[in-house]
C-alpha cells in the first residue's frame, strides 16, 4: 500500500503510525526521509546496518508523551527523571527500569561516526550496487535485480534481492554464488510462517493468544519472496582501491559458468529459455 494511503488510512481510524525503518537509513520518499511520515520511527543499528553499533537502536517521535515512555524504559534512571514530566512515568523511572536496556556507550559513538558517514556510504553502496548490477546484466542476465519502486528518490539497500528464472531453484542460484565466494544467501521467511504463528502450543506455553494466519493469508508476501536469492552487502561500504578488478566481475562469471554446466532435472530447454551466461545472448 502507498505510504500516503497509509497514513490517510490512519488518520481516518485515529490510529499511530509506527514506521520500522530497520534497514532504511538515509532512504528518502518523494524527496522526505522515509521516517517523517510515521508518530514514531525506528531504525536498527545493528552489525551491518548503515549506521551501526554492533548492538543498539534509534527512535524518533513528534509526540513527547512517547518520547518520555521510551526515556523511561531505556536510559539510566538519572536521565528519565531529568527530563521525564509526567508523574505516573516519573514514578517508574524510579525503579531504574531502563538501566538494562540502554546502549553501551561504545555503540552510542560508533552510531554518530556511522550518521555522520551516512551521506559518503549511501553515494558508495549505490555506485557500487550499479556496477555489480552491470556485471549481473553480463554475466547472469536471467538473474534480475528487483525494480527500483516508483518515488524511491534515495537512499542504498541494506540487502540486493535478485529473482532466479523457473529453469533453476533459488537453492541452486545461492549454492552457485557462494561456490563462486559471493555472500549468497535466501531471504528470511516472514513473521506469519515462524513457529509462534504456525504452532498454537508455543502461544499457550507464553500465556498468550495469538490467531493463527490461514494458509495464503498474505499473498502479497508470497509473491514479494518468491524465487529470491539474497546477497549480502558488506564488501561495498568502502569504493573499490584505484586500480583493482572488481572481484563480483570474475565471480559471478563463475557462478554463470557452473548454472550452465549443471541444469537442474526438467530444465526446459527451449528456445525461449533464458540464457544463464552473457556469452550466448544476441
Amino acid at each position: 500500500m502507498p505510504l500516503d494511503a497509509v497514513r490517510r488510512f490512519c488518520a481516518r481510524h485515529q490510529l499511530a503510525l509506527v514506521a520500522d525503518c530497520s534497514h532504511a537509513h538515509g532512504l528518502a520518499w518523494r524527496d522526505r526521509p522515509v521516517g517523517c511520515a510515521g508518530d514514531v520511527t525506528v531504525w536498527s543499528c545493528g552489525t551491518w546496518k548503515m549506521a551501526s553499533g554492533g548492538k543498539a537502536g534509534l527512535l524518533a517521535t513528534g509526540h513527547r508523551d512517547v518520547w518520555e515512555r521510551a526515556l523511561v524504559l531505556s536510559q539510566p534512571k538519572h536521565r528519565a527523571l531529568a527530563r521525564v514530566r509526567d508523574e505516573r512515568l516519573r514514578a517508574l523511572a524510579r525503579t531504574g527500569a531502563g538501566h538494562t536496556r540502554r546502549a553501551s556507550p561504545a555503540a552510542a559513538v560508533l552510531v554518530a561516526d556511522h550518521l555522520r558517514r551516512l551521506p559518503h556510504t549511501l553515494a558508495t553502496k549505490n555506485e557500487r550496487q550499479t556496477a555489480v548490477e552491470e556485471l549481473l546484466a553480463r554475466h547472469l542476465p536471467a538473474l534480475a535485480p528487483l525494480p527500483q519502486p516508483a518515488g524511491r528518490t534515495a537512499g542504498a539497500l541494506y540487502k540486493w534481492h535478485w529473482r532466479t528464472p523457473a529453469t533453476h531453484s533459488p537453492e541452486a542460484v545461492m549454492a552457485a554464488l557462494r561456490g563462486a565466494g559471493v555472500r549468497a544467501g535466501l531471504p528470511s521467511r516472514p513473521l506469519h510462517e515462524t513457529p509462534l504463528f504456525t504452532d498454537p502450543r508455543i502461544a499457550a506455553a507464553m500465556g498468550w493468544r495469538i490467531p493463527l494466519p490461514e494458509a495464503g493469508s498474505f499473498p502479497g508476501t508470497a509473491r514479494l519472496l518468491d524465487r529470491l536469492v539474497e546477497l549480502d552487502t558488506r564488501d561495498a561500504y568502502e569504493p573499490l582501491p584505484d586500480g583493482d578488478p572488481d572481484p563480483y566481475d570474475h565471480a559471478l562469471a563463475v557462478a554463470a559458468e557452473h548454472l550452465a554446466a549443471r541444469p537442474e532435472p526438467d530444465t526446459p530447454t527451449t528456445e525461449g529459455t533464458p540464457s544463464w551466461t552473457g556469452r550466448s545472448r544476441r
